[in-house]
């Protein structure tokens, strides 16, 4: 950015934008814009995706039979109706996730550090609890939260040893909202069922400890990964730059 001497704006085609300097732009003056909305659908519907695999032990089972083997028996499932499910940030994603959810006959738990719309609450038929209660009550807890100081594993050992033996988390915000040796532990001494990881602290990983367990689905940070949120993304982050520019006189780009 020192160096892009001209540079006004910088937008991220997507959502979140802790993977730039935001201290080094605002003393340049440029400014930082995202499009969060665009791509909530897709990350939205990964999420749901991802929470039947765990509920039907999917992975295992399209694994087992590609190797020939059939163990039917071993795969009891459970449905997602009736289940509660807590959603932990309740914004463009979060929200879509709880309309998903309820649709599947769910009762979604919403935390936020935010007060949230109250006719929003009752069209899901939702009710808004504190992060302990989520935790303890849920039996699918899924973050949607930004990456700040305050979010940075915000899902610990004290967090996870709170949530049901029989639970699911699932992550496809950030990788450093968990602190991922706490999970480690969790899944390997059953403080929870399974967990399934869409975002990592390192990306690509390169501890690939975690991931190879049993009981943990993984994917490649792929949430926006869709025809559809690419195309509204980039579009919206173009007209983004076209309308901060044109507040810009040409005395500032000189």
């Amino acid at each position: 950015m020192r160096k892009a001497t001209r540079l006004k704006v910088v937008v991220r085609a997507g959502s979140g934008v802790d993977n730039i300097d935001l201290n080094t732009a605002c003393s340049l003056g440029i400014k930082v814009l995202c499009v969060p909305s665009e791509i909530a659908d897709s990350v939205a519907e990964l999420t749901l995706g991802l929470m039947i695999m765990l509920s039907r032990k999917l992975f295992k089972a399209i694994e087992s039979l590609k190797k020939g083997e059939w163990i039917k028996n071993q795969l009891m499932g459970q449905e997602l109706k009736n289940k509660k499910v807590g959603i932990i940030g309740v914004g463009n994603i979060g929200r879509r996730v709880a309309k998903l959810t309820y649709s599947f006959g769910m009762k979604p738990l919403l935390n936020d550090v935010v007060k949230l719309d109250e006719d929003f609450v009752r069209e899901v038929n939702a009710e808004v609890v504190a992060l302990d209660d989520l935790l303890r009550e849920s039996d699918y807890v899924t973050l949607h939260v930004p990456l700040t100081k305050n979010t940075e594993k915000m899902i610990s050992e004290r967090e996870l040893k709170l949530m049901k033996k029989t639970a699911f988390l699932i992550n496809t915000a950030r990788g450093k909202l968990i602190n991922y040796n706490a999970l480690y532990r969790a899944l390997t001494e059953g403080w929870i069922a399974a967990a399934a990881l869409d975002v990592y602290e390192a990306e690509p990983p390169t501890d690939l400890k975690l991931l190879r367990l049993e009981n943990v689905i993984c994917t490649p940070h792929i949430g926006a990964q869709t025809i559809e949120a690419r195309r509204r993304a980039s579009l919206r982050a173009v007209q983004l730059v076209v309308e901060h520019l044109q507040t810009i006189t040409c005395q500032d780009l000189k």
